[in-house]
């Protein structure tokens, strides 16, 4: 079972490696956002109060690389995570289409979140992008999560 944990965890620091190197290393802005699928991913596998921390040390990571709106994505990840983690007691099961709409879900209050927190509703941004803009990368990140999910099990063979 540490093995299982062991390997669950290594993926997420991969996940988090992959979303510096694509976004930082090569400037690449099209690829989804590995850090809140790690974060998602993470959050079913914890309790309340760590999924808590662990979105909010990926929140200040990925804050960290923002130029604007400092702390809004630590604030959104800290309530998914936790939301998330508190989804286990309401589902039970990990199949794919399950992982698909959790990770839509998660992205979407994020986004949504994030767009409170920053300020940004409103005064930059139409109201309208919480339903084309941030749904269409929410979809791109339930992808990603799923594919990320889908690779993760081929390789290790765990479910």
């Amino acid at each position: 079972m540490a093995a299982r944990t062991t390997t669950f965890w290594t993926f997420i620091v991969i996940l988090v490696l992959l979303h510096l190197s694509f976004r930082i290393g090569m400037g690449l802005t099209v690829i989804p956002d590995l850090i809140v699928v790690a974060a998602l991913l993470g959050a079913r596998r914890t309790g309340g109060w760590q999924a808590a921390f662990l979105g909010l040390v990926l929140g200040v990571l990925a804050d960290s690389l923002s130029l604007v709106g400092f702390g809004s994505t630590a604030v959104a990840l800290v309530t998914v995570c936790y939301l998330g983690s508190r989804s286990r007691d309401l589902f039970e099961g990990e199949s794919y289409l399950f992982i698909a709409v959790y990770a839509f879900i998660g992205a979407w209050l994020v986004e949504a979140i994030r767009g409170f927190a920053a300020g940004s509703l409103g005064s930059d941004l139409p109201w309208s992008s919480l339903f084309t803009q941030a749904s269409l990368t929410s979809l791109y990140t339930a992808i990603a999560a799923v594919v990320s999910l889908i690779a993760y099990r081929a390789i290790t063979g765990h479910r």
